[in-house]
């Protein structure tokens, strides 16, 4: 990545999240682009989930568009497998089933052999541990792919949240937070985060 040394909101937010319990609460950085705030959330995010060895798809960082998806995405995919951690692009831009071929692990199935369907699809497991997606492919995977499942995530990043409450992506949000159980991080980029409540929360 040509990283010599750190901007200062990664200095501050990676002193944020060293902390003991500083995961326990949520995190908002209000920066303008350009600033590094995809390194500042990617890092914390990379070293704990590094400490739980556990094929799951467990971060998910959503945003508007699909090429500020993709250069997330490379953030991320530059220093996660360096801890064994591998990361998923949903964006609408390839069909949904390579998506999917990428998502997906599926379990290995002997010819000859009948299998249960239900047992089958109960077997799919996600072959990511952190996700970069925009929202409309987001909620295709949600209510089509089966195997695909929320209920280990612990990191919710909401990249671009101005443009997001801007341009009317919000219905997104409540589905996904239905689909998690309560032990997740959300860090609301770059917007205060009573304007989350405001807008999106009934």
């Amino acid at each position: 990545m040509g990283v010599s040394s750190l901007f200062l909101v990664q200095i501050a937010v990676w002193q944020e999240t060293i902390v003991p319990g500083a995961f326990e609460r949520d995190l908002c950085i209000n920066l303008p682009t350009g600033s590094g705030k995809t390194l500042a959330y990617a890092l914390p995010i990379v070293q704990m989930l590094s400490t739980h060895c556990v094929k799951c798809l467990r971060a998910l960082v959503v945003l508007p568009t699909h090429d500020l998806a993709l250069q997330v995405k490379e953030v991320f995919a530059a220093i996660a497998p360096a801890v064994g951690l591998s990361v998923g692009l949903a964006v609408g831009q390839s069909s949904i089933a390579d998506e999917i071929s990428e998502l997906i692990e599926k379990p290995n199935l002997k010819a000859g052999i009948c299998y249960d369907p239900e047992e089958v699809t109960q077997a799919l497991q996600s072959s990511v541990d952190i996700l970069v997606a925009t929202p409309g492919r987001l909620m295709d995977h949600i209510n089509t792919t089966k195997g695909f499942t929320l209920e280990h995530l612990c990191y919710l990043v909401v990249d671009e949240t101005d443009r997001m409450l801007r341009e009317a992506y919000q219905s997104w949000l409540p589905t996904v937070l239905q689909l998690t159980k309560s032990n997740y991080d959300i860090l609301f980029l770059p917007l205060l985060i009573h304007l989350f409540h405001r807008y999106l929360v009934p």
